[in-house]
């Protein structure tokens, strides 16, 4: 059976659109792309693991414990409804419904959306869980989301060729840093994100059309 036909001709056809209809090096930049997020993999499992207890424990340290149920927590509909899928999971799966393991059991999605505009009046409290001077809300509502975005596409086996992915890399790198150290040291030792990347982005728009388009640069290097 074809390749083509294990991966589907919509998944697959985004590549040969990209090659100019070439599949033979639609598939090299197929395997780069699954390459490049395996070698994200790693680092975003830190960043999130990070980001979510080190919320979970300056909440904690302002609201309490139970801060999850506390009104004055002003929590929106959303993250409500995350806390309660993320309970009855553990129900379903017949787990303690204690603070850990529903902390674990809550999405990227929940505890990125901590930082956006609905829920800025936390900012006050948030701000001082990073190691970094100056820091903003809306800028590190930003680079979450773009840690979202990338995290999820990585998660479902999906294009990430699109994305600055170095810029990405580099501010994933920052992020766990300014949540902690150590964590941005943890990505720094096993990382294999700089052996990945060929140092120069896979796609580049054609000079007539704007779209995407494999880049000459690095055909040849893809294998």
């Amino acid at each position: 059976m074809p390749l083509i036909d294990a991966l589907s001709v919509a998944r697959f056809g985004t590549y040969v659109a990209w090659t100019g209809g070439d599949e033979a090096l639609a598939l090299q930049l197929y395997t780069y792309n699954s390459k490049l997020s395996e070698a994200l993999h790693r680092p975003l499992h830190m960043l999130e693991i990070t980001l979510r207890n080190v919320t979970d424990r300056r909440m904690a340290a302002v609201y309490g414990p139970a801060w999850m149920d506390i009104p004055g927590v002003r929590l929106t509909p959303y993250q409500n409804a995350c806390i309660a899928n993320a309970r009855d999971m553990l129900r379903k799966q017949r787990k303690a419904l204690a603070n850990d393991p529903v902390v674990a059991e809550l999405t990227f999605g929940f505890w990125t959306s901590l930082f956006g505009g609905s829920s800025h009046h936390l900012w006050q409290h948030l701000r001082t869980m990073f190691n970094a001077q100056g820091l903003q809300r809306r800028p590190v509502n930003q680079m979450l989301t773009d840690m979202r975005i990338l995290r999820n596409r990585v998660a479902h086996h999906e294009p990430i060729l699109l994305l600055p992915l170095h810029d990405r890399y580099t501010a994933l790198h920052e992020l766990a840093g300014w949540l902690e150290a150590e964590a941005a040291d943890w990505i720094q030792q096993h990382s294999v994100w700089p052996q990945a990347y060929l140092g120069a982005p896979s796609l580049v728009p054609d000079p007539v059309t704007g779209r995407p388009v494999v880049n000459s640069a690095v055909i040849g290097r893809l294998t």
